[in-house]
């Protein structure tokens, strides 16, 4: 059974890394962004205030193309970077107010998509799922 379930995710997971779904998220959105970018900065909107390298790690990318992708948004007035007040040789990413703006499209857009994929699902159905992922996720997080 546990094979089945992470066959399962990984399924899911090569669904979601597919660059034409970023492509095709990109233009329901109404944003103009590469796909490459476009995966950096939903990470950072995910876990803003964040590091390069725990962005980098989080998608299993080295440091380097992270950090290209990031003075990439910063240039276009995305995304700020500032020193860590921990460690000032840690930079520290987070979006901007037109990040933000940005974002939010991106989550409309993103919603409208997961309402379209999930629009034969009862509520008890979409409650269920999102228990079990997040109940997944922790316990995933507790082994090494």
């Amino acid at each position: 059974m546990e094979n089945q379930i992470f066959k399962a995710l990984i399924d899911l997971v090569s669904i979601i890394n597919q660059p034409d779904r970023d492509k095709k998220m990109i233009t329901h959105a109404g944003v103009n962004l590469e796909a490459a970018t476009f995966r950096v900065f939903v990470g950072i909107a995910h876990l803003q205030p964040t590091s390069v390298g725990d962005l980098a790690d989080m998608m299993g990318k080295n440091y380097s193309s992270v950090s290209r992708q990031i003075d990439k948004l910063e240039t276009a007035g995305l995304v700020h970077t500032y020193p860590s007040s921990s460690d000032s040789r840690i930079r520290v990413s987070q979006l901007t107010q037109h990040g933000e703006e940005i974002n939010a499209m991106i989550s409309s857009a993103r919603e409208s998509k997961m309402r379209e994929a999930l629009a034969d699902w009862t509520l008890t159905d979409k409650n269920d799922l999102l228990n079990h992922l997040r109940r997944l996720f922790e316990s995933m997080q507790r082994i090494d």
